[in-house]
């Protein structure tokens, strides 16, 4: 699952899924371990019997993602942290999801972002100044992305208030033409971290390669 990038010392090493035709590179420091699945987003564990979570364990790949130093698969999202965390994620979409998943559902697969959005709309018109001075939510980038053999989404960047803090989070989710397999690669940290390392997390980011296989549902 793990290739490391060409001669001599490489500032990099290549995280992959071949049999799902996905590659990201991530810097030499990164941690990365592979994760047992599901990541339930989107879905109540509670609602997931025993039979149901060993199908979905069987259709998902998760890459934990850690800047540092030591992996700690229990704080890959959490909004204080002081270096990138998150994951990345393939996942074969039940044949319901399929049916009705569409590019804008990808927008708030993490957060409800189109949610977050109206909320700090309506602040702002209630209170122009202040909500614009200490925002709950900032939207920094939102692009819809056409990547080659008909790979499509979105790359989100966005800040969130949370009690512990400002946490920034990039999102990238797409499908592939058939929209029957979700890809994210999902990176987090406070926003003074993120300050300081948006060059390293945009690399990352970047780098996320689809190639599609006919691995099928």
């Amino acid at each position: 699952m793990l290739l490391v990038g060409g001669c001599g010392s490489p500032s990099y090493e290549y995280v992959t899924n071949k049999k799902d035709g996905a590659f990201l590179r991530v810097p030499n420091g990164w941690n990365h371990q592979e994760m047992p699945g599901p990541a339930l987003f989107g879905i109540d564990a509670r609602n997931v019997s025993p039979e149901m979570l060993q199908g979905l364990m069987s259709r998902e790949w998760v890459m934990g993602l850690d800047a540092a130093r030591r992996f700690d698969d229990s704080r890959l999202l959490v909004p204080d942290a002081t270096l990138p965390k998150g994951f990345a994620q393939v996942r074969h979409l039940l044949p319901e999801e399929a049916n009705a998943v569409s590019t804008n559902d990808l927008r708030n697969f993490v957060l409800s972002v189109d949610d977050a959005v109206a909320a700090q709309e309506k602040a702002v018109r209630q209170d122009p100044y202040g909500a614009r001075l200490t925002p709950d939510f900032l939207l920094l980038a939102d692009q819809v992305v056409h990547k080659k053999d008909g790979v499509h989404g979105v790359h989100l960047v966005y800040q969130v208030q949370t009690d512990a803090g400002l946490v920034t989070i990039d999102q990238t989710s797409l499908l592939d033409n058939g929209q029957t397999v979700l890809y994210q690669l999902i990176l987090a940290c406070s926003s003074l971290c993120y300050a300081q390392h948006a060059d390293q997390i945009g690399d990352v980011a970047k780098s996320f390669t689809i190639e599609p296989t006919d691995r099928g549902q």
